[in-house]
């Protein structure tokens, strides 16, 4: 009785699977060649473009599908702007459900987000020509997706200065505002929105779509689906809005939607249209063609071809340098072979064809023999001292014939495991390359991803990695080459390599336990535009693991905006009564009379300087009341613009000046939930060297040898000041304190000096923030 139910159970399953699966057939059964596809599929193995998939339909029925491995027939892959043609989509039910009609004013759905002062370009600006990519825009505005939040206004202030309609200019921000538009009217996401009316009727499944920050799906790319549901989106098309015998979406939108809008205009010295395919017209997000055809397509060579006067259908997924080199393979192979009447059967070349279908691969690096660098690097652990500090650490570990590679980030480690001239296919957290990576929420949801891997050696010291990103189009290649301790690491893709590329540095790390940490402080965050960026810098390209912020400084806002693109730094406030400086000045938060000088200002010094009498704090009638209020502000001040804010240091000693200072400071502390740092407070203890009156690279020197002082299971901290050695800085300095600029741009130098970074990683120092060490959450 089990085995009955269980051949039931799978019979059902294998008729719910057909009902999503178009159906199949036979070329000659249609009217194509299988020696013309068998052509076509030779040609690809011959030309410079990675193919992934193809299918071909003809009359409603797939004659031909090919997927070169490692991809796969059930793995959905990046469309790039592929996706515009299914917002436009979006768009078209939004019509027929009186929704919205192309003719709506843009800026009717965003009253919240418009410009100040409404041009009247903008003002006329229809959903058509969004739909028709004639906006009116003198170029593309794409680069507000990896700066702002708010793709809506950045979109709405960007200059019109063609009359909307008449100007053709591909503009992917065009398609988002669609998508945008849709989530408007209907609540939902365009992805949600067509669920139920297109994906649900064609058997499209296990489908994503990115989203920008504010959870609008991106619209003019992000799409992720399978190469079936490329060709049911065409074949929907193809039979003007027919599904399985039911209209699902008006015939007269498949109409609108795929005649020419607007055409292009030559570029310049080209006089005629013939041998191009960007230059046929535009309909609503879809290319007219030559052969009277019109397409989807996306970057690196992702096409839904939909050609009606030969009633066939052409999905291709692929990585290809040349889009329009691509798409004449179709036209010089497929468009001859697709017959005006049944063709007789050819079982020799339909024999041939599907051998050829079944040894359909990308390239693989070669199986060889092991270097005799594998047992040398296996199990060890390589320091990244060059770069930025996004990658941290690299790991080799050979198991059999595969290698178990680790990458270690700032924030995360990503496994991988490549077969020796195999592939062995992986999920991994590791983004890979992708046309659109610095936008904002970029692949968010999306990870792991699924990879296909493997390695091979060049030569004695060249090890090869290859990592497919079976759901994209992009492949990523990293050589690695070995020369005693060190390794140098270039990673290549389609974005890159042809370009100048800076090679990562590695070196090996011992195995330590219990090492030594040490916190390498940056101060003074706020003081001067210079001492922001040199603070930023420090972090981004070198050691410096927390940054400490005076909050009435006058480059306070800066540095929080700075800190916002920036927010894995740990920071801290610098709790600050004084304000050093001659030439620049800041004042309390709050009233504070007993810290203010004559003119409003901080006293310029905590503690009595001759240079400066009658300037100091101490030199005046302090009130611990006024230092306590103000330190109530700065820290709310901080926590308002800094959530993130993980302890409180002392500018120039202010948290802990007398006893009463230092017992009124942990009181706060406790009361606001956050970790006073100054000396004494903690089990973290300072290190340094003596820095005054030495050249550049005897303060590298004077840090390297510093390092040799800390002993394993000890916290330090290293406090100093980065600055930029330029005009600005030039100008700020205090009697005795002259040299300014000189003195931080070599902090500076110090901090993001390879030197230095990498005596960091050989001597096995864990550097790590007051976050980490405090275990602050």
């Amino acid at each position: 009785m089990k085995k009955v139910f269980l051949l039931v159970l799978l019979g059902l399953q294998v008729v719910a699977q057909n009902k999503l699966s178009l159906p199949r057939s036979t070329p000659e059964a249609e009217g194509v060649s299988s020696q013309g596809i068998l052509d076509f599929l030779e040609a690809t193995t011959k030309s410079k473009h990675e193919f992934h998939s193809f299918m071909l339909i003809r009359h409603g029925k797939v004659v031909s599908e090919n997927w070169w491995t490692p991809y796969r027939s059930d793995l959905k892959h990046t469309m790039y702007s592929t996706s515009k043609s299914f917002t436009a989509t979006a768009i078209g039910f939004a019509v027929a459900e009186k929704k919205l009609n192309v003719s709506d004013k843009v800026v009717s759905f965003f009253p919240d987000d418009l410009p100040e002062k409404i041009s009247p370009n903008l003002a006329d600006l229809e959903i058509r020509d969004l739909l028709s990519m004639s906006v009116g825009h003198e170029k593309e505005n794409a680069n507000f997706i990896a700066t702002s939040d708010n793709w809506v206004k950045e979109f709405l202030k960007t200059p019109i200065v063609y009359t909307p309609g008449t100007k053709f200019l591909y503009n992917t921000p065009a398609t988002y505002m669609l998508s945008a538009i849709i989530q408007k009217v209907t609540g939902q996401k365009v992805i949600d929105y067509l669920q139920p009316r297109l994906f649900e009727p064609l058997g499209i499944q296990n489908i994503d779509w990115e989203i920008d920050p504010k959870g609008i799906n991106t619209g003019g790319y992000g799409l992720r689906l399978k190469t079936e549901d490329m060709a049911k989106f065409g074949l929907l098309f193809l039979q003007k809005g027919k599904w399985n015998g039911k209209q699902i979406i008006p015939a007269a939108w498949i109409e609108e939607a795929s005649s020419m809008k607007i055409m292009q205009d030559l570029p310049k010295g080209v006089t005629t249209r013939d041998s191009s395919d960007w230059h046929q017209g535009y309909a609503y997000q879809m290319w007219r063609c030559r052969n009277n055809g019109y397409r989807a397509d996306g970057a690196n060579g992702q096409f839904i071809i939909i050609l009606p006067e030969k009633d066939a259908v052409i999905a291709i997924t692929a990585e290809a340098p040349d889009m329009q080199n691509e798409i004449n393979l179709v036209w010089k192979y497929i468009l001859p072979a697709l017959k005006d009447s049944k063709l007789p059967k050819n079982a020799k070349a339909l024999t041939e064809l599907n051998a050829k279908s079944k040894s359909l691969a990308t390239p693989i690096s070669v199986k060889n023999k092991a270097s005799q660098w594998k047992e040398k690097i296996s199990g060890k652990t390589y320091g990244v001292y060059s770069s930025t500090r996004v990658l941290k650490a690299v790991k080799f570990e050979f198991e059999g014939d595969n290698l178990n590679m680790t990458i270690a980030t700032d924030s995360v480690e990503h496994k991988l495991i490549f077969g020796n001239g195999t592939w062995v296919e992986n999920t991994t957290t590791k983004f890979g390359p992708y046309l659109v990576a610095r936008a904002r929420g970029n692949r968010i949801g999306q990870s792991p991803f699924k990879t296909a891997n493997s390695y091979t050696w060049l030569d004695e010291k060249t090890l090869e990695l290859t990592l497919k990103y079976i759901e994209s189009p992009h492949t990523e290649t990293i050589f690695c080459v070995f020369d005693g301790d060190y390794v140098t690491l270039d990673f290549q893709n389609i974005f890159n390599k042809n370009a100048a590329r800076t090679l990562i540095k590695a070196v090996v790390s011992p195995e330590m336990t219990n090492a030594p940490k040490l916190i390498v402080r940056g101060d003074d965050m706020g003081y001067s535009h210079s001492g922001n960026e040199a603070l930023i810098k420090s972090y981004v390209e070198g050691i410096e693991t927390s940054i400490e912020i005076i909050v009435p400084s006058p480059w306070f806002p800066e540095a929080v905006k700075m800190l916002e693109k920036n927010p894995k730094i740990d920071v801290g406030l610098h709790f600050a009564i004084t304000s050093e400086w001659d030439n620049v000045k800041w004042r309390p938060l709050t009233a504070a009379p007993s810290l203010r000088n004559k003119d409003g200002y901080f006293y310029p010094m905590l503690f009595h300087n001759k240079n400066y009498p009658m300037e100091a704090i101490m030199d005046n009638d302090w009130k611990i009341e006024d230092i306590e209020k103000e330190l109530r502000a700065q820290i709310e001040m901080a926590k308002k613009y800094i959530p993130r804010l993980s302890h409180v240091s002392g500018h120039m000693g202010s948290l802990a000046f007398t006893k009463e200072m230092k017992e009124m400071t942990a009181r706060i502390g406790k009361e606001y939930g956050i970790q006073m740092v100054d000396e004494g407070s903690t089990h973290i203890q300072y290190t340094g060297y003596e820095f005054r009156n030495k050249t550049t690279e005897e303060r590298i020197e004077g840090f390297i040898k510093m390092l040799d002082k800390l002993e394993t299971g000890k916290t330090y901290v290293f406090v100093e000041h980065p600055g930029l050695d330029n005009e600005e800085l030039r100008a700020i300095s205090h009697i005795g304190y002259e040299d300014v600029a000189k003195e931080r741009q070599d902090v500076t130098t110090v901090f993001t000096s390879e030197k230095v970074k990498e005596a960091v990683i050989r001597k096995g120092i864990n550097l790590v923030s007051y976050k980490e060490a405090l275990g602050v959450k």
